[in-house]
């Protein structure tokens, strides 16, 4: 198999690349800004910028798949243009070396955020209607190539994951993890808000079950298949960890009032991770359900226990 990979040098690619690497017949051909840190003979790093004008000019071949994995996505953290400069032209320019290369079958790495924040849980079906740039230029990047999957009759899958979680993260687990460890974690506003959530290496398991799944073109959210509020992951993290925390609910208008406050603290050079952006986060919820995956078979090897679990024996958290 040859295999194209963008952003193979990121979170999510680093893993998939490592577990496609146990394959003995695989090739692949990473396009990134960084250099993969995976020494493999097997894979070959193309430094390129998919935000450029000029699409990249490649004189190989025979390629059985494109996984567009390449996006900003985390949020906050650019501004507002940036992410569709990204995540939609950059979408766009992919679709154009698909179409140079001829390869017709792509995996695209969408959100869940291409849905509203809200309670109530959100399958494939429902109405997408996304209210942050990263939600809106990842939902653009779907339009873009479902009409190159009608124009070109290409295979096209979209993987739409929750909050993804595991090694070498550094993002909304890892801070979690790290504030329970200090001992305070106050839920904002209400403990049961919902959080979908995925382990790395369950989605890079998808993303290889797609490769052979020969059914019909989808759309696939993608996270544990059962409902997990705030207070339940807590929970399960300090269990796992053996952390011991204090965890308060502290009004939601009085923590966003704050955070305006450290975000001018930051602003001075007074440096925090405190940001209004992340209380709303913790507010509203994002709760989706993998109603597609569990349609065409696809079995979970992880619940969030047994991944923490998994997590936790990797070292990662100790460095």
């Amino acid at each position: 198999m040859k295999v194209l990979i963008t952003g193979g040098s990121g979170f999510i690619g680093t893993h998939l690349l490592k577990y496609l690497l146990e394959k003995d017949d695989i090739q692949v051909l990473n396009i990134d800004l960084n250099p993969s840190p995976i020494n493999d003979s097997r894979v070959n790093t193309i430094h390129w910028d998919i935000r450029q004008e000029e699409v990249l000019h490649l004189e190989e071949r025979g390629f059985d798949c494109c996984i567009h994995l390449a996006a900003l996505c985390k949020e906050p953290g650019f501004d507002w243009n940036e992410y569709f400069v990204t995540n939609h032209f950059g979408t766009k320019q992919i679709i154009k070396l698909c179409e140079t290369l001829a390869i017709d079958h792509i995996i695209f790495t969408s959100t869940m955020m291409v849905f509203k924040a809200e309670e109530s849980v959100k399958v494939e079906t429902d109405v997408t209607a996304p209210d942050t740039a990263y939600g809106i230029s990842k939902l653009l990047g779907e339009l873009e190539l479902l009409t190159w999957q009608t124009k070109n009759k290409g295979k096209l899958q979209i993987i739409r994951p929750a909050v993804v979680f595991g090694e070498n993260e550094n993002a909304n687990f890892t801070r979690l993890y790290q504030a329970l460890k200090k001992g305070f974690f106050p839920y904002v506003g209400k403990s049961s808000t919902v959080k979908s959530n995925i382990y790395v290496k369950e989605l890079v398991c998808f993303v290889d079950y797609l490769f052979a799944y020969s059914g019909e073109n989808r759309i696939f959210n993608f996270a544990f298949p059962v409902k997990q509020p705030m207070k339940e992951i807590v929970q399960t993290f300090k269990e796992v960890f053996g952390l011991r925390s204090v965890n308060p609910v502290i009004p939601y208008r009085l923590l966003l009032l704050l955070s305006y406050g450290f975000e001018l603290l930051n602003s001075i050079g007074l440096k925090n991770s405190v940001h209004h952006r992340r209380i709303q986060k913790l507010f509203f919820s994002t709760y989706i359900h993998p109603k597609s995956a569990l349609e065409i078979g696809y079995n979970f090897s992880y619940d969030l226990k047994s991944a923490l679990r998994d997590w936790k024996e990797s070292g990662d958290l100790n460095k």
